[in-house]
């Protein structure tokens, strides 16, 4: 039995996006909480750092149980003035907040985003740090992030440090609120420095290396130390990304079953 905790009982809340499919077409029976419970069942699914989430998953990773973690995905974010069924996606991953790097991923998902991988950059001049949101740090229980990363960093360097906060208005975030492109702000970056922030996928497809905490979904091609500041990791980072690409649908695939026969291909699913 698969207990989905949901955020809202609003059926317009994005939330049952994925939660619907996931009834229709999960290989178990499913259940729908209040995810302000305080006692998770194994496995369970989430949607999201909402009301109580936070506690439950840490929980269940205490005990060493199984859940699954839905949020915002790496490509095709939503746009409210355009919704349909097949225009955006959600990610969802198992066992951790972000996706794992699974090998060998074919290239077809992240070719539809018709998105160029460019070249390293190493003329750089300042270190753009892109926070996470405040529910993430407190999950990582790094709730003093940005000062202690800017600490260590003046340790190891004399560069400029632009920080880029997650761009929030009208009772939403992502770059479709932003005042300023993320491309603008890593356009002179020497590299980017995050916790978790999905930031680290828009910094590497423009050629900007990236420094991420060791719970981060971009620990394959970051560099983990503040130390290498000044000697930036930097891996060919395609098969990461379609890597990414293969572990978020959208709405209508995970209505029709294509996630699911995805997510058991890759053996995530058993």
């Amino acid at each position: 039995m698969l207990t989905i905790y949901a955020p809202s009982d609003n059926p317009k809340s994005k939330c049952w996006e994925v939660f619907n499919g996931i009834q229709k077409t999960w290989p178990t029976e499913t259940e729908i909480k209040n995810n302000l419970e305080t006692d998770a069942k194994s496995p369970a699914m989430f949607w999201g750092f909402i009301n109580n989430n936070i506690n439950l998953v840490h929980q269940l990773e205490q005990q060493q149980l199984d859940y699954w973690y839905t949020d915002t995905p790496y490509f095709g974010r939503f746009d409210n003035t355009n919704l349909k069924d097949d225009n955006h996606y959600w990610r969802i991953c198992k066992n951790q907040i972000h996706a794992r790097y699974w090998r060998d991923c074919p290239s077809d998902r992240f070719n539809k985003f018709n998105l160029t991988i460019k070249t390293r950059k190493n003329n750089g001049k300042y270190i753009l740090i892109c926070p996470s949101s405040l529910g993430i740090h407190t999950y990582l229980k790094k709730s003093n992030w940005l000062n202690d990363t800017v600490k260590e960093i003046k340790k190891y360097t004399d560069r400029p440090i632009k920080i880029r906060q997650k761009p929030r208005k009208a009772g939403t975030s992502g770059p479709a609120v932003a005042d300023v492109p993320i491309e603008q702000d890593l356009q002179n970056a020497w590299a980017c420095v995050t916790s978790c922030s999905i930031s680290a996928v828009e910094a590497t497809l423009q050629g900007v290396p990236v420094f991420s905490d060791p719970k981060s979904f971009a620990w394959p091609i970051a560099s983990i130390s503040l130390a290498e500041i000044e000697d930036p990791l930097y891996i060919d980072p395609t098969q990461w990304l379609y890597s990414l690409a293969y572990q978020q649908f959208t709405p209508e695939e995970f209505k029709n079953g294509a996630a699911v026969k995805t997510l058991k291909d890759l053996n995530i699913l058993q």
